[in-house]
């Protein structure tokens, strides 16, 4: 499960992207630049193309840099470029050469220095790699914050990952030759960041139930904690950790929407499924049983759910 897409540069030639669009694929990357100089001539034919069919389109920039004002560098020309063009995906770093051959912690220092770069922009960001270069040339603990999409030509991925490059001479209808496949396991990804706090609407009351309360809903903005956030809303960091199923209070994201509010016990109640989740153990967590989750989620198969997945479980 999960939504398929392609990721593309001028290596794929003149696409015909009504075909690709027929053939199933939800979103393409694309490529836009690398180093500080070089710009992918099919661009901005592959967004608009892409665009004109429905296909969510977001960018991809190839990283040559070695130290963080390299990586700025990188970032501005980048901007520079996808600035011109409507995006609906996130705006992705992809960093798979350790061309300056510099240590763990510069190059992840340096990655961070471009995806804060770009998000300052009000784009959201993600990290590319290979899972090898990935688990062994980065500080993966400090790129929690991103969005992580990794590639590894196998039939598991083997890892958590919001999105799964899974081959790279894949076949796809109006692209003449090989393209590399992806899946896509969370739902949401958009290419800008709202920074604004949102009002959900206040439910109608039930016979014989109060009003159901209105509840605060909070986009995660740059720099944000969960402990800033709780004191801000007078609430706490459990409070906000148990409302919005968060194990790691460290582990937030910009262009999370978490809720501040109650709601009422009458109120459905969704929980987004993580890696190593069985139904069984999700039923016991919310005492409800495995039968109603598959019910109420038209879930045929209860072996058969993915990390990203959202199902109600109230």
């Amino acid at each position: 499960m999960g939504i398929k897409g392609i990721d593309v540069s001028h290596w794929q030639g003149n696409i015909n992207w009504k075909k690709v669009a027929g053939d199933g694929i939800k979103f393409a990357f694309i490529k836009a630049t690398e180093g500080t100089t070089l710009k992918d001539n099919k661009f901005e034919t592959n967004v608009s193309g892409a665009n004109a069919v429905g296909i969510k389109t977001g960018a991809y920039h190839f990283a040559r840099f070695g130290s963080k004002s390299e990586a700025l560098a990188e970032a501005k020309f980048f901007l520079s470029v996808v600035n011109k063009v409507r995006l609906t995906y996130p705006l992705v770093l992809d960093l798979e050469v350790n061309q300056r051959n510099v240590s763990k912690s510069v190059l992840t220092d340096a990655a961070i220095a471009f995806l804060r770069e770009i998000e300052k922009a009000g784009y959201y960001t993600m990290i590319y790699s290979g899972k090898s270069f990935l688990e062994n040339c980065l500080d993966e603990s400090k790129l929690k914050p991103f969005a992580l999409w990794v590639a590894r030509y196998s039939s598991k991925l083997g890892r958590d990952a919001d999105i799964w490059q899974y081959s790279d001479c894949g076949r796809v209808a109006g692209i003449s030759g090989n393209v590399d496949m992806n899946i896509c396991y969370r739902d949401g990804l958009k290419a800008k960041v709202s920074g604004k706090t949102e009002k959900a609407p206040v439910a109608k009351p039930v016979s014989n139930k109060k009003p159901v309360k209105t509840e605060t809903v909070y986009t995660v903005k740059k720099g944000d904690t969960l402990s800033e956030i709780a004191q801000k809303y007078n609430t706490t960091v459990k409070a906000l950790q148990s409302l919005n199923n968060i194990k790691d209070p460290n582990k937030i994201y910009v262009g999370q929407k978490l809720k501040i509010g109650g709601s009422s016990s009458n109120k459905k109640q969704y929980y987004t499924i993580k890696s190593g989740d069985t139904l069984s153990g999700i039923s016991k967590k919310f005492n409800t049983s495995i039968k109603t989750l598959q019910n109420w989620n038209s879930i045929k198969n209860p072996d058969k759910i993915y990390a990203g997945q959202k199902i109600r479980v109230k």
